[in-house]
């Protein structure tokens, strides 16, 4: 049986950061798309279906919550995960499936990512559905 592989956009501002994550998760058997800007990351939304969001807290260009809101209006189904710098008080950011907080849960990632697409690989291998 074929394993389909989950689209991830890394939408991270620092580069070593963002290359770290992509190795571990194309290690991990996802395809992964990279962007260091919200510019960048509406673009390649635009432009391609994904399964997750793996978003930053700040961009050269803007904010992270706010880029997260307009993923949620262009892709409301699509999970995100925060990797923020800041600890935010226990509060997952509206919008966001998870946060994990820098640098501390840089190996979460790859185990976090992999929880959230979890159910979607599941209900894929038996319909073809999405994580909702």
């Amino acid at each position: 049986m074929p394993q389909h592989r989950r689209r991830v956009l890394c939408a991270e501002s620092n580069a070593d950061i963002c290359h770290l994550i992509s190795t571990m998760l194309r290690q991990e058997g996802h395809e992964v798309v990279t962007a260091g800007t919200v510019a960048e990351s509406l673009a390649r939304v635009r432009s391609g279906r994904f399964d997750l969001y793996v978003l930053d807290d700040y961009y050269p260009d803007g904010d992270g919550l706010d880029l997260c809101r307009e993923l949620r209006e262009l892709t409301p189904g699509t999970p995100v995960l925060f990797f923020t710098t800041y600890e935010r008080e226990a509060v997952t950011p509206p919008g966001a499936a998870h946060y994990l907080i820098k640098p501390e849960d840089i190996f979460e990632v790859v185990r976090t990512v992999n929880s959230i697409l979890a159910p979607a690989r599941e209900a894929a291998g038996h319909n073809g559905g999405r994580n909702a």
